[in-house]
């Protein structure tokens, strides 16, 4: 009887310890699941409020670049021909005429950096055609301008392009990556592709500048401003770089963000 008694409560102690140890185990897995929870409803937030941002902003270069073409400029044009007219119509000293050539002259700078300051805030080609034509149209620029050998390809020629949102994002990011190459990398040329698989549009970038020790952080706020486009648009990114071998970066954004055909183009 004595040995049943000692087992019965060995066995009541054995579940007693199984129920303490499952309920301690419960305790962590709930405590684990709520702190994730908590983390992932905290990205999501950061998320949101990033992209928030990045809307507030885009909205706000839209609007300048609205400003400067509709009330700058056309102002700028009147201000011109009312000039242009004067020359016409009045008899003036050489030495008048020569000032009314300077301010001609200093007006229709004015006109064209106004119109190039709008241009650059939001390209007429991105909002009208999109990524591709947006990009197109901003290589052979810098080509034009000798600021840059871009080589650009499109492929493959059924492929995909980003829908508004992704657009404006992928377009910032390239227009960022090539001015770091020029005003850091020192850069003379750049290898640009875009590539859509069934799985992902794939953008692949590679400068010929004098590039940087990427075992060291090299963050500025050009970098940041990537890493946070990426990040609004659930992208991802990686970049190779050592000095005097210039930039190589890799970005691939999930087909499932991506839609409508793009034609075959190389530039």
């Amino acid at each position: 009887m004595a040995n049943n008694a000692e087992q019965e409560i060995f066995i009541l102690i054995a579940i007693g310890i199984a129920i303490m140890l499952g309920l301690a185990v419960a305790f962590v897995l709930f405590y684990y699941r709520a702190q994730r929870k908590m983390l992932l409803q905290k990205m999501d937030a950061q998320r949101q409020l990033l992209q928030a941002t990045i809307l507030a902003q885009e909205e706000e270069r839209r609007r300048i670049a609205k400003d400067l073409h509709d009330e700058v400029g056309s102002k700028l044009n009147v201000i011109y021909l009312y000039v242009e007219q004067l020359k016409r119509l009045a008899k003036r000293p050489e030495k008048l005429e020569a000032t009314m050539n300077d301010v001609t002259g200093i007006i229709n700078t004015a006109i064209e950096t106004t119109r190039r300051i709008s241009h650059d805030l939001l390209p007429p080609v991105l909002e009208e055609f999109g990524f591709v034509e947006a990009l197109k149209e901003l290589c052979a620029a810098y080509n034009k301008l000798n600021l840059l050998d871009i080589q650009l390809q499109v492929t493959p020629e059924e492929g995909i392009v980003a829908d508004k949102m992704v657009e404006v994002n992928l377009f910032r990011i390239v227009q960022e990556l090539i001015n770091n190459s020029i005003r850091h990398g020192k850069a003379k040329q750049v290898q640009l592709q875009i590539m859509a698989t069934p799985t992902a549009l794939q953008i692949f970038y590679k400068d010929d500048g004098k590039g940087f020790d990427a075992t060291v952080s090299h963050k500025g706020l050009g970098m940041k401003s990537i890493e946070s486009r990426l990040q609004i648009i659930q992208g991802t990114w990686t970049y190779e770089s050592a000095p005097e071998q210039g930039l190589t970066v890799q970005i691939s954004i999930a087909s499932s963000l991506v839609h409508q055909p793009v034609s075959n183009y190389q530039l």
